[in-house]
């Protein structure tokens, strides 16, 4: 999950009001969203587009229909919580013998502990030992990161390495 500027988040909660909206579950360019705020929101994966069997059974043939994609609806619960908390990590020693270091900068550091607040309300939950993960996590002064072991089921809610959305993920 990366950051969205203010103007996105708005977009996809748009996006998120106007499918409920519907019957049929998906937003339309029928309802005011400009194309190009919902390719942007497809290409982020936070929602998708219909495919052309699915436009020609909606009301008014619209050009496109996009719904929220799991992350979608994650990203509106997380965003405020990351924006009203922060919880600080409790060091403890051990890893998972399958686990490898990854380096987070602070601010993605501070997002996947948020995400771990959100357990139980967010559709594609932590891997097991995720938290244990993020509470032995060290933190690096100098370089400004943390360190922290995780195996490969735990980093893909942070996000696959190279990830430009992360901007925080880095090789141990």
């Amino acid at each position: 999950m990366g950051s969205l500027k203010d103007s996105e988040y708005s977009d996809l909660a748009t996006l998120r009001d106007t499918q409920d909206e519907n019957p049929h579950g998906w937003a339309t360019d029928t309802f005011g969203l400009a194309t190009r705020t919902v390719n942007r929101l497809f290409a982020t994966g936070l929602c998708e587009l219909a495919d052309d069997d699915t436009l020609g059974t909606l009301p008014g043939l619209p050009q496109w229909a996009a719904q929220l994609t799991p992350e979608g609806h994650d990203t509106l619960l997380y965003i405020p919580e990351l924006r009203a908390t922060t919880r600080p990590p409790r060091p403890t020693t051990t890893h998972p013998e399958d686990a490898r270091e990854v380096t987070l900068l602070p601010q993605a550091m501070d997002a996947v502990r948020l995400y771990l607040t959100l357990t139980g309300r967010v559709r594609r939950p932590p891997a097991p030992g995720l938290e244990e993960a993020v509470r032995t996590a060290r933190r690096d002064e100098k370089r400004s990161a943390w360190h922290l072991f995780v195996t490969q089921a735990q980093v893909e809610p942070i996000g696959p390495e190279g990830d430009p959305r992360l901007q925080g993920v880095e090789p141990g």
